[in-house]
């Protein structure tokens, strides 16, 4: 009996020992889990981190596809018929026995001019749009193309938000733009509507301080949202009262 005890004796602290370290590996075992979920937890944290900043990014990107779209989607008519190149490239005028006709001269210079004017819009609209190196490219196309200056010309009233920056980048001054609108003006007589809206537009240039381009279309366009909005509560008050 006497040597039982001191057997168990002996081994108590061999045991302590072994439960001691028993309980270090477990600990040790413990904390290694910890670790690899706290990095796990970081890389998810990572990846949303990552999928927040490309969602962020994303309409920024989507704006800068449609200005590319927008301002290279007449190339593939030109590469198909390079023959209208030069009324949109090289300043030519269309004449009587071209090999391209009127008619597709003039479509051409019509899908060109609605693209680019769907170009100032979104740079009017959304500060994000690359519109520096898309309002290069309108005005290089109205100052080399004879066909899209007659076409502005002509249907103006098409441009109701783009038109006065349109005018604008055709010309290299001031005075010039405002002498197109005093034409302009003068040929609207039969349209009260449109000659006034033509008249405010040169009223508006001419008192204006911000003359760039996109200041003019952002004038524009800021002012239809007024108005769509100001309609919008004069609905409400309307529906409200009856």
């Amino acid at each position: 009996m006497r040597t039982s005890v001191v057997s168990f004796e002996t081994l108590l602290p061999f045991l302590t020992v072994a439960g001691t370290l028993l309980l270090v590996v477990t600990g040790l075992l413990n904390f290694s889990v910890f670790l690899r979920q706290l990095r796990h937890g970081r890389e998810q944290l990572e990846t949303a981190r990552r999928q927040l900043e490309n969602a962020r990014q994303q309409p920024e990107i989507q704006l800068v596809q449609r200005a590319m779209s927008e301002t290279s989607d007449h190339l593939k008519i030109l590469v198909q018929r390079p023959y209208l190149r030069p009324y949109f490239y090289e300043n030519k005028a269309w004449s009587d026995g071209d090999q391209a006709s009127s008619d597709e001269v003039k479509a051409m210079a019509e899908l060109l001019l609605d693209n680019l004017a769907s170009a100032i819009i979104h740079s009017a609209a959304f500060p994000q749009y690359p519109i520096r190196g898309v309002e290069q490219t309108i005005k290089f196309h109205l100052r080399n193309s004879p066909a899209c200056r007659d076409f502005l010309l002509d249907a103006f009233d098409r441009f109701p938000l783009a038109g006065l920056a349109l005018l604008s980048l055709k010309n290299q001054t001031r005075v010039q733009t405002e002498a197109d609108l005093r034409m302009l003006i003068e040929k609207a007589t039969a349209d009260p509507v449109e000659k006034a809206r033509r008249e405010r537009l040169l009223r508006h240039l001419q008192t204006t301080d911000r003359t760039e381009p996109l200041e003019l279309a952002k004038y524009s366009f800021q002012r239809v949202q007024k108005m769509v909005m100001a309609s919008g509560s004069a609905g409400r008050m309307a529906e409200a009262v009856d």
